[in-house]
């Protein structure tokens, strides 16, 4: 009895309050995350000119020479999957920094009216750098929203239809992009969580096409945290 006696005057406090220490205790200070998601990219319009066919000399073999004039043209990309890692390092408690780099295997085709002008890029690459601002950290559902820049670009094989007929090249080359968007962490264990996000990436559009390009990319991944 005297040992319980001292056990809950002395040692139990003690327990107590170092419970207490650890779950006031910052959350680690850095992460490594993957994610899985969807990328939906819209659509452009742009001019493209167009090709004449004269004849010269006394046979009349056809010339494609270019002419002056253009048609409009719609450009389209397919949804894809898209795969996207990075870290975070916590500055505060509910400050971080984030880097990442994404890709996805969207496809982008040319029309006008019901003709195709064939296919072209092949693939989005994507690297930005975010400041992300968690709303708040003390239960496990934690909400944050983020917003950076980066650089993006539309990449596809030398052999697709749209680059052999020279309509674009096959490497857009680095865009300067911005994204914003906003998630939540699950935390499953101090040093596990669910993520689930949805983020807006802005550039322009590729090539020839003028306008803005969106692509919205809702995503889902695990997030691994080191002290």
């Amino acid at each position: 009895m005297r040992v319980i006696a001292v056990f809950s005057r002395s040692v139990l406090p003690l327990l107590l309050a170092c419970t207490w220490a650890a779950a006031q205790g910052g959350p680690p200070r850095l992460e490594v995350f993957a994610e899985g998601g969807i990328s939906i990219l819209n659509n452009g319009r742009g001019q493209l000119p167009v090709a004449c066919v004269t004849c010269t000399g006394p046979v009349c073999p056809l010339v494609v020479t270019p002419c002056s004039g253009t048609v409009p043209v719609t450009s389209s990309f397919s949804t894809a999957g898209r795969l996207f890692a990075g870290g975070r390092i916590r500055l505060t408690r509910n400050s971080a920094l984030e880097a990442s780099y994404s890709f996805s295997p969207n496809r982008l085709s040319l029309s006008q009216a019901n003709q195709s002008f064939g296919l072209g890029y092949s693939r989005v690459d994507l690297i930005s750098f975010n400041y992300v601002r968690y709303l708040w950290v003390r239960t496990p559902l934690q909400p944050f929203a983020t917003a950076g820049l980066g650089v993006n670009r539309f990449i596809g094989p030398s052999s697709a239809t749209a680059v052999s007929y020279g309509y674009i090249s096959a490497d857009n080359g680095w865009q300067f992009a911005w994204n914003y968007g906003g998630g939540a962490d699950i935390v499953l264990q101090r040093q596990l969580a669910l993520r689930l996000e949805l983020r807006d990436y802005v550039t322009g559009q590729p090539g020839f096409v003028t306008g803005t390009s969106h692509n919205l990319v809702p995503s889902v991944g695990f997030v691994f945290k080191f002290r």
